[in-house]
């Protein structure tokens, strides 16, 4: 591949262009002396050339360099004779450490230049490189053109507007630009996850503290150390911290005590199919996640736990099986249908959990879980011991809640713990956007899933749609990398066991809707690709909440492909809270929809009073 001037600039792609000899063709005929000398300028700066460089020899003489600008004055030198009617050609020859030649610059009326070097040890120390670079450098984002590069601490002046490496995605020129939000606290450990005391100090029994520490917890996060004794006290509780920090367990074990102390004060006797303690989710595989955490708590305490999903409720309704049950594990729709056929009364539910809540009370949801809550009477303070205490769960919290709960429970009463990460950027996860076309994708994604797999490393692929779901799974299966699909729209015996397959590491790669985004453990997921960029600022917390995790390190990683104008406006707030160290805006979701729809009512309603 040859290239002229204007078009060397391309030089900084490099590794993307090989020849079958594995040599690089940088630049066609050079007839600019000062061209030469800031071509090879260029080729000591750029990312794809490794080496030290330690001496340069032009015949007839050698130099002993001990500094890149005692070189290139060498090589002016060399230069200046072939510009000066000379016939000699000077060859400029570069060594590293080893004494290896890694360079050969010959400069002629005809000869290319070439760059010898392997593009497989290229793309390992890019790999390397960026590592360090993560962990180690002042630079926060990292910007193809250097000069938009945000450093660590760097401030704006609040008169000028902040430039953006994304404002001008939206022009179809912009295509193969990129930026990298890197790893600016390798110490991470944000407030959420720090210890501020024991278990033993939120009010815990022994009995449960023992299990705890058989399972090697016995360190609360904040949003444990905070949520677990208002819970205890009763207090409809709202509890919102950042991905993969904890809330299970801040909820679910202030619950099972609670079920506990109330079955052995009032010598309650369990009625078949009539729980104590509902929690609700909005997906089948975080329902079993959930009760594989509460089935820790049943050997050794009298307890019982019920997961409760769809895909078979015709079966139950039909053939219903009647047990003892404290806590009910569901699916929303599973429950409701299961509730309104008579097979589990709600009649002794004491509380009830709405685990990401936010996804529960979109519009997706939004109408079914409304009438659902509407069975139940909920506190409003916690001295009514015998109403309905109401927990919401969620790594995002819409600022529109209120206009969703209001008529099921009185929001002043209402105890809010929030943790200081909430909708904030985590800084242990490297986060890169890249401006690509459509029709780029598919390569785009093979090249980089076989580089994944190759490693053996732990893949989320995120796609918007189910049926580009199942075309992405396909498309890597048929090109010999191995990959399960998730999605709502697949059958429950094709479904059933996705997951866990992934989970086990049988298989390394997972590509999903956003149904594989809310509240799975995926601990050891490594690299999230978000090859469909989501439509909320909410989806893609929850998406990049599934690297990262409590107890999983600092070797989360994110990509992300950004194709359409949609795309690149809501990079564009990201990246602008990335550079002022502000939380994510307008964190809602699909609930501005629904919060659309009462506020027109609510217009309605008033034109019609005035009307009368």
């Amino acid at each position: 591949i040859k290239y002229n001037k204007d078009e060397f600039t391309r030089f900084y792609n490099l590794p993307n262009y090989f020849s079958s000899d594995n040599n690089v063709l940088i630049s066609n005929v050079i007839q600019d002396v000062h061209y030469g000398i800031n071509l090879f300028e260029m080729a000591l700066h750029a990312r794809a050339v490794r080496f030290s460089l330690q001496r340069i020899c032009l015949a007839p003489v050698s130099f002993q360099c001990i500094t890149n600008a005692t070189c290139r004055l060498h090589l002016e030198y060399g230069l200046s004779g072939s510009n000066n009617g000379s016939k000699r050609t000077p060859n400029i020859r570069c060594f590293n450490s080893k004494n290896e030649k890694v360079i050969d610059l010959s400069y002629t009326d005809i000869d290319p230049v070439y760059i010898p070097v392997k593009k497989e040890i290229v793309d390992e120390q890019d790999l390397y490189e960026e590592d360090q670079h993560s962990i180690n450098s002042e630079i926060v984002i990292k910007c193809k053109r250097k000069i938009l590069n945000h450093e660590r601490n760097q401030k704006y002046d609040k008169f000028k507007e902040i430039p953006l490496a994304s404002k001008g995605w939206k022009n179809k020129k912009s295509k193969d630009d990129f930026f990298t939000i890197h790893i600016y606290n390798d110490d991470y450990l944000p407030q959420s996850r720090k210890t501020l005391y024991e278990f033993k100090n939120t009010g815990l029994s022994q009995s449960i503290l023992h299990i705890l520490k058989q399972r090697g917890i016995t360190i609360p996060s904040q949003i444990q150390a905070l949520g677990i004794p208002s819970i205890l006290k009763g207090k409809n509780t709202l509890l919102a911290a950042e991905t993969g920090c904890g809330k299970t367990l801040a909820y679910l074990i202030p619950i099972i005590q609670q079920i506990l102390t109330y079955k052995e004060k009032v010598k309650f006797k369990n009625q078949f199919n009539s729980p104590l303690a509902l929690v609700i989710v909005p997906g089948r595989e975080l329902a079993d996640q959930i009760g594989e955490v509460a089935n820790w708590f049943t050997e050794d305490l009298p307890l019982n736990v019920k997961v409760i999903t769809g895909g078979h409720t015709k079966r139950l309704i039909v053939n219903p099986v009647f047990e003892e049950n404290d806590i009910i594990v569901a699916t929303l729709g599973a429950l409701s249908k299961l509730t309104n056929t008579g097979i589990y009364s709600m009649r002794y539910v004491r509380h009830v959990v709405l685990d990401e809540a936010d996804t529960l009370m979109d519009d997706s949801f939004n109408e079914l879980m409304t009438r659902f809550l509407s069975r139940f009477q909920f506190k409003s303070h916690s001295e009514n011991c015998n109403l309905t205490q109401l927990l919401l769960v969620s790594a995002t919290m819409p600022t529109s809640l209120s206009d969703i709960l209001g008529d099921i429970i009185d929001m002043d009463n209402l105890n809010k713990i929030k943790t200081d990460k909430l909708h904030a950027i985590l800084p242990h996860v490297q986060q890169k956007f890249i401006r690509i076309n459509l029709g780029e994708k598919p390569s785009n994604l093979l090249l980089h899933a076989k580089k994944l797999s190759k490693s053996n490393t732990p893949t989320i692929i995120f796609c918007n749609k189910s049926s580009t779901c199942d075309w992405a799974t396909m498309f890597l299966n048929e090109n010999g990398i191995e990959a399960v699909n998730l999605h709502g729209d697949m059958p429950y015996e094709i479904r059933l066991g996705k997951f866990k397959k992934y989970q086990d590491g049988i298989v390394n790669i997972m590509v999903s809707t956003d149904v594989g985004s809310r509240g799975l453990n995926t601990i050891r997921t490594k690299h999230i690709i978000n090859y469909d960029f989501p439509s909320y600022i909410a989806d893609y917390i929850h998406r990049c909440g599934r690297t990262g995790r409590l107890n999983a390190g600092n070797d989360g990683k994110v990509t992300n492909y950004i194709s359409t104008n949609n795309d690149c406006e809501l990079v564009q707030k990201i990246e602008l809270a990335a550079r002022t160290m502000k939380s994510l805006p307008n964190v809602n979701g699909n609930i501005t929809k629904i919060r659309r729809f009462h506020i027109l009512n609510e217009l309605e309603n008033r034109a019609a009073k005035k009307l009368d």
